[in-house]
């Protein structure tokens, strides 16, 4: 069963969030806030981290890059509202494997955790 660590500060949307995964076989741990969540990504090593960009103690953007930094094996899914080319880009050169934007179906979150599990499968045999 894959780990997920999830990264969101809007309490409504983590339970959403943390429903559909867990519906659908996931084991997923939630925290409001950041520095938290990189607390635990660095304790734990979760399969793959949902990065909220907008959180109330630090940019989800740079936590991104410093789990990055720390973590290079580690997948993230950014999770956000900005939308458009620009912050496509932005979440790719802070190390972010894929965008999810909001809101968005249940299904289109299950099938970028996937995929993006997947193609780490596929990379990173470990």
């Amino acid at each position: 069963m894959s780990h997920i660590l999830l990264i969101e500060d809007n309490q409504a949307n983590a339970d959403m969030i943390v429903h559909i995964l867990q519906s659908a076989g996931f084991e997923v741990k939630h925290f409001l806030k950041g520095l938290d969540g990189a607390k635990s990504a660095r304790e734990e090593q979760p399969s793959l981290i949902l990065m909220d960009f907008t959180l109330p103690d630090i940019d989800g953007r740079t936590l991104s890059l410093l789990l990055k930094q720390q973590l290079p094996d580690i997948s993230i899914v950014a999770c956000t509202a900005r939308t458009g080319d620009e912050e496509l880009r932005m979440a790719a050169k802070f190390g972010c494997s894929a965008v999810l934007n909001k809101p968005f179906m249940p299904n289109e979150l299950i099938s970028v955790v996937e995929e993006v599990l997947q193609n780490k499968q596929v990379t990173n045999p470990n």
